[in-house]
């Protein structure tokens, strides 16, 4: 892993969260509560910010760019380039769970990226905008000489604001996470996605998980609100 002045230790590098602008976001306020198990400093939000919570630092943003993650990709550079984030910093997603106290683990991937689209187009019997995004990111990896490793597993994954400024400065819009993982060749522990995208599915174990719309509003995401009853700090 390329870290730069890694002055700090774990516990005390900041969490990062690019935010929809949605006036609510109900898988977001359980990742807040979830971060009890997670060391960390302060927490950003970039983008925007639900009605009801209360990061340590919002950072609002226009997201006026064409996709998702090209609005991503706009928050990210800001975020690299912002003097008071730690050198290093965790990046979450809204829909990141962290279900049993950690110690900040490593960074993790689930074999290759190419096997990634193949698996997910057969799921959906065709290309999903998702996996159109998946192998643009590829093309962009190919063209850069890297390798393929699929980090796109939802965890958290750690960054280094100088190493992203450097990739900002060589690319512009794909998928950040195995972009990074890959040209810095970062390593990690290879571990499953935690993604659970079905109604019906349950959380079994694990340190870590996600949901999405789908999900969080089933079975797992009443487990979720079971296991994180309590407001947080960054509730008001």
């Amino acid at each position: 892993m390329v870290v730069r002045n890694a002055k700090r230790k774990a516990n005390n590098w900041d969490i990062v969260y690019f935010v929809k602008d949605t006036s609510k976001n109900e898988e977001l306020r359980y990742s807040l509560r979830s971060l009890k198990n997670f060391p960390h400093n302060k927490v950003y939000f970039y983008g925007g910010c639900p009605d009801g919570l209360n990061p340590d630092v919002h950072i609002s943003v226009i997201q006026d760019q064409p996709t998702k993650w090209a609005n991503i990709f706009k928050m990210f550079k800001l975020a690299c380039i912002n003097p008071d984030i730690t050198d290093n910093f965790w990046l979450f997603n809204d829909d990141f769970f962290i279900m049993k106290p950690v110690d900040c683990g490593p960074n993790f991937y689930e074999g290759d990226l190419y096997k990634r689209v193949v698996t997910l187009e057969d799921k959906h019997n065709g290309i999903t905008p998702y996996s159109q995004q998946l192998r643009y990111t590829l093309q962009e990896m190919e063209s850069m000489g890297c390798t393929t490793i699929n980090y796109a597993v939802h965890t958290p994954m750690l960054i280094n604001k100088e190493n992203g400024c450097e990739l900002c400065n060589i690319i512009n819009g794909p998928m950040i996470r195995c972009v990074y993982g890959n040209y810095f060749k970062i390593g990690g522990v290879n571990h499953r996605d935690c993604k659970i995208d079905s109604k019906e599915k349950l959380y079994k174990d694990g340190n870590y998980l996600s949901t999405n719309d789908k999900s969080f509003s089933g079975k797992v995401g009443e487990q979720i609100r079971k296991y994180f009853p309590d407001k947080c700090q960054y509730e008001k």
